[in-house]
């Protein structure tokens, strides 16, 4: 390893634990059938996962592509996934699970990712990419890993590169049959992948490229292959009972084409057995919904209004709608009405009086953001471009939704994490310090979702959450100096104010535990608006993992509850309502989501849905953390 991949690698580690990488972007699509996922965004270690369910419900399959980055035809073959649309059934896409070395075209930068499963260690930059790609199986039904090895498997010796020990064009498990240990699950893989391997070879015409059933028998004692007990498939098959195959075409194939094309054949075979079927053309016919307008004044930096905000500006502004922030990407325009022509994008117009800027998809109108005029002599002309600039959260510029005032912001304060500071400075009420009972509570981001907390109250998180302190909830200025303080979190190191606004914590990475408050059952620690040694007001994290303690069905008229990791058979076609929901130790369900093979339902219970004909898992999510899941199965 060289001096610079060194330090590269080191500077990546270092920003990852300080500022929170792993905190994702999530893009949900209109028609509500799919999500994108983006982790570690425009970094080396960039992690995308797509997530697209059925019109109908049924099993989830999980394809992964790319572990080993030296491997194009696996994530080649994945990446053609994405675009998918599903009559039946659910699939998650990872196309490149290891990013870095795919980018390097290595087998992996930091070692080999197929290997790290079984543990992997802290400070390793693969850990948090395993962690979220074995969430990501805890939500599936099958998993899928694609590979190209070398040569091509034969059950008996046919040459050097035809034999028992070469790993292309074959169908790889751990096992013949395995029995999960904690649900009693019985997982015939062997005979599984047969009839998928038939079906793979009805489409390959050549002989030599035919697939075959290769049986690592991983658990073995003598087994040849047990460096595979810390792979992405053993630990599925043996951590989360479920059916895990390695899809492996050959590196000496003629062309990455035919590899590709084979994959795709194999995963097809997978979504036939599974019954998850494919329909395309895609029909996406959901209301067009505007979250914000970016707009520069000026010439100067854009920034991002909100549909139903209102932008403040003085007469003779110089207005530039750049972009259209919407669940659409095509057929959007904008109409600064009174000015220029019915699309104004991207087209600087000068503003003489108030207005309103409409949003449009295709003929319909979707959304608005007003624009009106500062009193006369209200802004300095120091403040004027920042208010003329500024969003909501940041400042004075931009009035929230059917808000009537405003007070200009200190901009001499800046950050270089957290940008202009977004505490109202002590000008507009004099010097000193301001009534205190104008206080409320505390804004923060909970993996990326607003959440306002109130000063005195306790916020219940998963340790998996991440909290971005964005500011302080107050109805009136608050004295200047004031910090907001998270205590047991050092969000920039040397900065003895404590200060951490604008830092992002990860609960279970970033605070220290000997800052936990004395005497209570879970981790809590104290959030506080500081002036100096004075503590103003406060509020509470607690952090406790969420375990699901049991759900409780109705089935034909009769209340069932089942336990954790508990099985249960139902006819298909069974009307099965979920009528609630129980954590251990009586916890709180925070943001709760629900799927039933890997398809979201509604979190108000009671809900209704219909057993399909296939094993499905019945997963319970709080605050985006698996808590656990139950198996609804058809009698056999």
């Amino acid at each position: 390893m060289g001096p610079r991949r060194v330090f590269s690698l080191l500077i990546f580690t270092v920003l990852s634990l300080l500022f929170g990488f792993q905190t994702p972007k999530v893009a949900a699509d209109p028609a509500g059938d799919r999500q994108h996922i983006v982790y570690f965004e425009g970094t080396p270690q960039e992690l995308e996962i797509y997530k697209i369910y059925g019109r109908q419900e049924g099993p989830t399959i999980m394809i992964m592509g790319g572990i080993q980055g030296d491997e194009p035809g696996g994530f080649l073959s994945a990446d053609l996934y994405v675009d998918l649309s599903l009559q039946r059934g659910n699939l998650i896409v990872v196309p490149r699970a290891n990013f870095r070395s795919i980018i390097a075209f290595d087998r992996g930068q930091e070692g080999d990712m197929n290997r790290k499963f079984a543990g992997v260690k802290d400070l390793d930059p693969d850990r948090e990419t395993v962690e979220i790609i074995k969430n990501l199986m805890a939500e599936s039904d099958l998993l899928l890993n694609l590979h190209d090895g070398s040569g091509f498997f034969r059950p008996v010796w046919e040459s050097d590169m035809a034999n028992p020990s070469r790993y292309g064009q074959c169908v790889i498990a751990d096992a013949e049959v395995y029995v999960h240990p904690a649900s009693g699950r019985v997982l015939r893989l062997g005979q599984e992948a047969r009839k998928a391997v038939d079906l793979i070879n009805k489409q390959i015409l050549e002989k030599e490229y035919k697939f075959h059933f290769s049986n690592h028998d991983t658990l073995a004692h003598n087994s040849k292959h047990k460096e595979q007990r810390g792979s992405a498939s053993f630990y599925a098959l043996t951590t989360l009972g479920i059916p895990a195959y390695g899809l492996e075409t050959s590196k000496q194939l003629p062309s990455l084409e035919m590899k590709v094309r084979q994959h795709n054949i194999a995963v097809n075979a997978f979504m036939e057995l599974y019954g998850v079927i494919a329909e395309s053309p895609r029909v996406n016919l959901a209301p067009p919904n505007l979250n914000y307008l970016v707009i520069s004044v000026n010439g100067e930096l854009p920034v991002a209004v909100a549909d139903g905000q209102t932008l403040l500006l003085n007469p003779g502004d110089e207005v530039e709608v750049i972009h259209v922030g919407a669940n659409y990407d095509r057929g959007l325009s904008v109409d600064v009405l009174g000015v220029g022509s019915v699309n104004d994008i991207r087209f600087p117009l000068t503003i003489i009086s108030p207005t309103v800027i409409i949003a449009r998809r295709d003929h319909v109108p979707f959304g608005q953001v007003k624009v009106a005029f500062l009193p006369p002599g209200s802004a300095s002309p120091q403040l004027k471009k920042a208010e003329g600039a500024l969003s909501a959260r940041a400042g004075a510029g931009v009035l929230p939704k059917d808000s009537t005032t405003t007070t200009p912001f200190d901009q001499s304060r800046q950050d270089p994490q957290s940008g202009p500071d977004p505490r109202p400075s002590a000008k507009s009420t004099g010097t000193g310090t301001a009534a205190l009972t104008s206080f409320n509570g505390f804004l923060l981001e909970i993996d990326g979702q607003e959440v306002a907390l109130k000063a005195e109250e306790t916020l219940t998180l998963s340790p998996k959450a991440t909290v971005k302190l964005v500011g302080l909830l107050t109805e009136k200025t608050p004295p200047k100096g004031v910090v907001m303080n998270l205590r047991g979190f050092i969000g920039r190191p040397g900065d003895t104010t404590g200060d951490d606004l604008g830092s992002t914590a990860k609960l279970d990475r970033d605070l220290l535990p000997r800052f936990a408050l004395p005497g209570r059952k879970i981790p809590t620690y104290r959030l506080g608006a500081e002036l100096g040694q004075e503590l103003l007001f406060k509020a509470y994290l607690a952090v406790k993992a969420p375990v699901l303690k049991k759900v409780t069905l109705i089935i034909d008229g009769v209340t069932r509850d089942l336990n954790l990791g508990g099985r249960l058979m139902v006819k298909a076609g069974t009307l099965v309502t979920v009528k609630d929901v129980t954590l251990v130790e009586g916890a709180p369900l925070i943001k709760p989501r629900y799927t039933l093979g890997g398809r979201p339902f509604s979190a108000n219970l009671p809900r209704t849905v219909v057993m399909p004909n296939l094993a499905v898992s019945l997963a319970v999510f709080s605050d985006g953390v698996l808590a656990g899941k139950v198996v609804l199965a058809p009698p056999n």
